[in-house]
């Protein structure tokens, strides 16, 4: 089932193997889905995927994430095949809209891109961790000393 964690900023979704004939059968799918009318999971999956994927590096993730496992061969060949299966996609059901719209909104936000920086740079390593956290502790110091020495002037003048 798809998901998404909006306080750990983690999208679940289930596994695919891409092979030859997997864009005919997500197509199929998708039609079974419109023709049924009720269940949209299919179409979710692809506007999502369709979001996700955008180029080489972006397969090369999501097969390092165990979310596709690529059995045409080539990344720029599945990237090709996710493009054109979206082409003329609407985002007909408000489910998937309101999910496809929280995701992009929370990583395109200011705040989790800092903390996706600030955590691949400091918190990720232990030396820049200490670093860091010594560098803090200074700045305090520095602060406070200024503080102090004019309250004890203060207090030994009155």
């Amino acid at each position: 089932a798809i998901c998404y964690d909006h306080r750990h900023h983690r999208l679940n979704l289930p596994i695919i193997s891409v092979k030859e004939d997997t864009e005919d059968v997500l197509r199929n799918l998708v039609a079974f889905e419109i023709m049924e009318g009720t269940r949209t999971d299919v179409q979710m999956y692809i506007l999502i995927m369709d979001q996700l994927i955008g180029n080489e590096e972006d397969i090369a993730i999501l097969e390092e994430s165990n979310v596709i496992e690529n059995k045409l061969g080539g990344s720029r060949q599945l990237v090709n095949m996710w493009k054109n299966m979206c082409i003329e996609k609407r985002y007909k059901n408000t489910r998937t809209r309101y999910m496809v719209d929280c995701i992009v909104a929370d990583h395109s936000s200011s705040w989790h891109r800092w903390a996706i920086e600030f955590h691949a740079t400091l918190v990720s390593r232990p030396w820049y961790t200490a670093s860091f956290i010594a560098a803090f502790l200074l700045l305090i110091a520095s602060i406070l000393q200024p503080i102090f020495s004019v309250l004890d002037y203060l207090n030994t003048k009155f």
